[in-house]
């Protein structure tokens, strides 16, 4: 049985870092419910394309106006999303199949974001690990203890000879990405517990590697590739009562990838990572390699789910038991209305971010 050592996000002590200090900012939601003619948006991060969807203007081109909201968890994220408290959210892939498939809700992907970006395997050298086989015996940082990353990180580690199931190591609930990064900077919690290591995907894992008590030992892409990482997630109804509102937020997004991959525009994108995740120019600079120009684990190109990458996800899961029951990933990713995954409101959004240019 898997061991779980629950731990409060709310309970880390920030370390005195000033790259850790910076993400305070992102903690805030941006907006409240009450502003109705606003798209609220949770996710764990900004994406490139998010960004510049943004910062270019191109979700008010398509006549939306779109709130950030920063969420704390995946748990918390999908409560918000199916009481209506957020419309459409960012994250992983495996997010959604696990409550599509085991708890049958009603959730859909409509596009991707990214193939894993800058997904590795962070450890701290100060509480004495310096490589995989340090983490035998400690526990692990986690979002949450049936999230996607926990089945990431299980696989690297079995490659790596240790076993969530033999009880090789434990699991402790901190929290979203922002909330570990904070948590495995610290070294510990409040409540004197030590963090080990954990998960980081972009934009955390490359601010990690400024940070002098942290060691990145693995790259996710090496033990599994290719992969559907962070994508755009609905509730059906939302979906289908709201259809141009989804297809304008995605066509949205696709003038932002493709305002972000042009290399004339490298210089601004870079200075728009940096002012909006609060990073300096270096990182945000490594942000936008990880995210624009490694096409194996870095943004899809125009928002376009992976679906052999999907197929990878859903396989990857029901490799360590995550199923209550058996399921067929190809079957699984045929698209189609009432489906995991829909892809007319991509197909919709590509001809209308034609037509928008």
């Amino acid at each position: 049985m898997k061991r779980i050592k629950i731990i409060s996000g709310a309970a880390v002590i920030l370390a005195a870092i000033v790259v850790t200090a910076s993400l305070f900012m992102l903690a805030k939601p941006t907006t409240t419910r009450a502003d109705a003619t606003c798209i609220q948006y949770g996710a764990f991060m900004h994406n490139v394309s998010f960004i510049e969807a943004q910062q270019q203007g191109f979700f008010t081109q398509q006549g939306l106006n779109v709130c950030y909201n920063q969420v704390s968890s995946s748990t918390q994220q999908f409560n918000s999303l199916l009481s209506g408290q957020y419309n459409i959210v960012e994250t992983t892939a495996d997010n959604a199949v696990n409550r599509y498939v085991n708890s049958q809700i009603p959730v859909q992907i409509v596009a991707g974001f990214d193939q894993g970006a800058g997904l590795d395997l962070i450890v701290n050298t100060a509480n004495g690990i310096h490589s995989i086989a340090d983490l035998k015996g400690k526990s692990i940082a986690v979002d949450a203890p049936d999230s996607g990353y926990v089945f990431t990180l299980e696989k690297i580690l079995a490659a790596n000879g240790l076993s969530l199931q033999n009880g090789d190591y434990s699991l402790q609930i901190v929290g979203g990405s922002l909330q570990r990064f904070q948590a495995i900077s610290a070294g510990h919690t409040s409540t004197g517990d030590p963090v080990y290591a954990t998960i980081l995907g972009t934009p955390f894992s490359e601010q990690a590697h400024y940070v002098s008590t942290l060691s990145d030992v693995a790259k996710f892409s090496d033990y599994m590739a290719p992969y559907q990482g962070a994508s755009l997630v609905v509730t059906r109804a939302y979906a289908q009562a709201n259809p141009q509102t989804v297809t304008s937020f995605t066509a949205a997004l696709i003038q932002g990838y493709n305002f972000a991959i042009n290399p004339a525009n490298q210089n601004t994108v870079i200075a728009d990572i940096a002012s909006v995740d609060k990073v300096s120019p270096q990182v945000a600079t490594d942000i936008y390699q990880d995210s624009m120009l490694d096409f194996v684990r870095g943004e899809n190109i125009e928002e376009g789910l992976n679906i052999p990458g999907l197929i990878n996800t859903i396989n990857l899961r029901q490799q360590f038991g995550g199923f209550t029951t058996s399921v067929d990933s190809k079957q699984l990713v045929i698209p189609g209305s009432n489906a995991l995954y829909d892809d007319e409101y991509w197909l919709s959004a590509i001809k209308q971010a034609i037509q928008s240019h």
